[in-house]
């Protein structure tokens, strides 16, 4: 079992998280890339019945290309990304790695959308990597 806290950057919204981390990854997906302003996004997947949160947060979905609806979640006041849903998956939810406390629980285990990855984006050759999403 892992035991995970963080904030967002101004402090407004927290989260404790205590359970199995069923997967972990980097999305290289244009998505990812303009929703963080940054070249790819890291996942934290876990249920979200093991994920607490304090504070509020809102909420951007949108449509992807498999016809799934993703969801963001961010701090109101400072913008922090937080989380994530596919609600092709009520259950799980996806932590951003960037505002988890315990950084040595961050290890991807694969990347994804690596067909869209920023040419100068550096990846690690030990994980698979996946032009698309895997079926």
């Amino acid at each position: 079992m892992t035991e995970l806290t963080g904030q967002c950057l101004c402090g407004q919204v927290k989260f404790k998280a205590s359970g199995d981390i069923a997967m972990q990854g980097n999305c290289h997906c244009t998505d990812c890339q303009q929703i963080s302003g940054s070249a790819y996004a890291t996942l934290l997947f876990m249920n979200k019945s093991d994920v607490e949160i304090t504070g509020e947060t809102k909420r951007f979905e949108h449509t992807v290309d498999s016809g799934n609806t993703l969801s963001k979640d961010f701090c109101p006041n400072c913008g922090s990304q937080m989380f994530g849903g596919n609600a092709a998956r009520p259950d799980s939810m996806a932590i951003k790695a960037g505002c988890i406390d315990q950084k040595s629980e961050i290890k991807p285990q694969f990347n994804v959308y690596a067909s869209s990855k920023i040419p100068c984006t550096l990846m690690d050759d030990s994980i698979p990597a996946f032009d698309k999403m895997p079926g």
